[in-house]
């Protein structure tokens, strides 16, 4: 008899696999955006370091070519310069005598006035903070209904806004 030969079935030889670096770049995204959030949301954004002004006053020197951030007063009496020229200057304070002079090379925002309250984004170059952005808080509509009462307040907020200067002269009496 013959013997009849079963075929084995061929086994292909193993094919080598690539290398995907896919997790690999997809773990760098994740890392890089990781340190830009942590980054910023420790310097208070866009990486800028908050200070209060008695802080930079204490720390001028060292935060000296570092993005800063701080608040403060406009003095009365420190505007110095022309607008929007390489020597306008002015002050800004805390009213506790803390004090840093500021130089803007920009036009002013509308609402700027000494007394008024400002945002001052810069660095210190040379014992002035040199502003690239200045952004000065508007006097609140509601600033001068400080002294009333809840219910004269609420009717105030309610009202129409032309007829608030009417309403807070009746409420003081004029």
């Amino acid at each position: 008899m013959a013997e009849t030969a079963v075929a084995q079935p061929q086994v292909a030889p193993p094919v080598a696999r690539k290398k995907s670096f896919a997790p690999l770049i997809i773990a760098a995204v994740i890392a890089v955006l990781g340190f830009f959030v942590i980054g910023t949301s420790t310097s208070g954004g866009a990486g800028n370091y908050n200070y209060t002004l008695a802080q930079l006053v204490a720390d001028k020197d060292e935060v000296s070519g570092r993005n800063i951030k701080v608040s403060g007063t406009i003095a009365t009496g420190s505007v110095r310069g022309e607008p929007a020229s390489k020597s306008f200057r002015f002050d800004l304070t805390d009213g506790e005598g803390n004090k840093v002079s500021v130089g803007y090379t920009k036009l002013l925002p509308d609402p700027f006035e000494e007394g008024r309250e400002a945002i001052v984004q810069g660095q210190i170059e040379d014992g002035v903070l040199r502003a690239t952005n200045l952004t000065v808080k508007c006097p609140s509509r509601y600033e001068d209904s400080e002294s009333l009462t809840p219910e004269q307040r609420e009717a105030f907020k309610e009202a129409d806004p032309s007829q608030h200067e009417k309403m807070l002269e009746a409420y003081r009496g004029k």
